[in-house]
């Protein structure tokens, strides 16, 4: 399964030049914990978290609020991209502290954001439904002759006709949220 199937497409973002007030207020709004930082192509150049505006915030005086993003944003910024694996996503969120990530396009312009709870809401998802899902698209795709079996995230499908493969529909089955792994028999 890829990011680009969990991810949250068109996020809000900003310009370097953004004040600080505006974006907590941004944040607050939207329910986000960061913003990705873009130029006027829309191509990423860093990002601003709660955690920065509110630091900023408490540690200068008076005026922080009014400071633009560009004095606090941080310029060292993980991304992924949308064909990235969502456990690969899922290890980067394992091995750090962020809370989200960027998605970027091979032009580094960002074309979504995924979090911590977009990866979890894959890696949580139980057998039963991840097993229903795949009988639905099953019958939707005519392959009526074929069982599904779904442990852990592995799919096992079963066909009363060894020796064929739907080839085209194991994609779909791969890219199903929670799906580990795909066998076939």
């Amino acid at each position: 399964m890829r990011v680009a199937s969990i991810m949250s497409p068109r996020p809000v973002t900003v310009r370097s030049t953004t004040l600080l007030g505006s974006v907590a207020r941004m944040l607050a709004r939207h329910g986000v914990t960061a913003l990705p930082v873009v130029d006027e192509a829309d191509r990423l150049v860093g990002i601003i978290s709660e955690a920065d505006v509110i630091a900023h915030g408490i540690d200068a005086a008076g005026h922080a609020l009014t400071d633009p993003v560009s004095a606090v944003m941080g310029h060292r910024t993980v991304v992924v991209h949308p064909e990235t694996d969502v456990m690969a996503a899922g290890r980067v969120f394992a091995r750090t502290h962020y809370k989200s990530l960027p998605v970027v396009d091979a032009a580094d312009q960002v074309v979504g954001i995924v979090s911590r709870s977009d990866v979890l809401r894959v890696v949580g998802r139980d057998d039963e439904s991840i097993e229903q899902e795949v009988a639905d698209l099953l019958v939707r795709s005519g392959l009526r002759d074929w069982r599904v079996r779904v442990r852990n995230g592995v799919v096992s499908l079963t066909s009363a006709h060894p020796g064929t493969e739907p080839s085209g529909f194991l994609d779909a089955v791969a890219a199903t949220p929670g799906v580990a792994a795909v066998h076939t028999s």
